[in-house]
């Protein structure tokens, strides 16, 4: 899969009451995920180029390519042994300290209404984890080990207190998906909890909860369905961080959006629109853009 996405994002700063101006979350990603015969799958996601204000953004990406505590191009890269509902996987990966808005590829989100925690740590590591899912597919449970963001490098440290642990787990029942998360990393012990469940068959509501010692975070999200072109949402949050990991600061976030799918058959093209406030930073954003998952099978 490769998915290119082009935005614009103007935004007025009302502490200097000025208007700025940059790409927001212009990027192009390739996605591949397979299976390598019966028992083993993989999974990679690279991240080749962004550009919100310059290309020192793109530069940045391949500069930081052996770093564990900043974005690199390669944000994923594993291989799974599967055994019954078992799996082992090795690689690196997606940590698992977040709920439903860590849970979409990033290309699909939009950091102007996500939580400081989403838009500051460093979630992609090197490391490994063993998953259970159930025979219906309902429970999922992970427990991971990786490196931490508070290392240069991965694996950067001798002494397994560095590193980061977390155990995951998910269960869904009728229309109601909960997941919960428990973990020792750079910021301390930190729990997440979400849920997310269908109020009708075109509404649904989307709860995240993070806690910890020196940072929370709160989140609720009302998406509709309006047939099979028009999407709206509605996202409100509540962030308070007191730790050198996570931004500084306390303060609300909340915005509307909109997606549109103009193809006939599918939603591989979504265009969107949204508006939002970002109260810890006293901005009120813009954003409109287009993003297309090109699906491509090689084997």
């Amino acid at each position: 899969m490769i998915v290119p996405r082009l935005e614009a994002e103007p935004a007025y700063q009302l502490n200097g009451k000025e208007w700025t101006f940059d790409l927001g979350y212009t990027s192009l990603y390739t996605v591949f995920e397979g299976n390598l015969g019966k028992y083993f799958s993989f999974s990679f996601s690279n991240h080749w180029f962004t550009y919100t204000s310059s290309f020192e953004d793109t530069k940045a990406l391949y500069t930081n390519t052996w770093r564990a505590d900043a974005l690199n191009w390669c944000d994923w890269a594993n291989v799974s042994l599967h055994l019954g509902g078992f799996a082992l996987t090795l690689g690196k990966d997606y940590l698992h300290l977040g709920t439903f808005e860590n849970d979409a590829y990033d290309f699909d989100s939009h950091w102007q209404i996500n939580t400081m925690l989403w838009n500051t740590y460093q979630v992609y590591q090197w490391g490994g984890s063993l998953n259970w899912t159930s025979n219906d597919e309902a429970a999922h449970v992970m427990f991971q080990m990786t490196s931490d963001q508070s290392m240069e490098k991965p694996f950067g440290s001798r002494y397994l207190r560095d590193y980061a642990y977390n155990l995951f787990g998910s269960y869904e029942f009728e229309s109601v998906t909960l997941m919960a998360s428990v973990g020792h990393f750079c910021i301390g012990w930190m729990g997440s909890l979400g849920v997310q469940g269908q109020l009708s068959d075109a509404l649904s509501l989307t709860g995240d909860a993070y806690f910890s010692k020196d940072y929370y975070a709160g989140t609720l999200k009302l998406a509709a369905e309006l047939g099979d072109h028009f999407n709206l949402f509605a996202k409100v949050g509540y962030d308070y961080g007191r730790t050198e990991w996570i931004l500084e600061g306390k303060g609300f976030t909340g915005g509307l959006g909109a997606y549109w799918y103009p193809l006939r058959n599918s939603k591989d093209m979504r265009v969107h629109a949204l508006f939002n406030y970002d109260g810890i930073n006293r901005v009120m954003n813009m954003s409109a853009g287009i993003t297309y998952a090109l699906n491509l099978k090689l084997f």
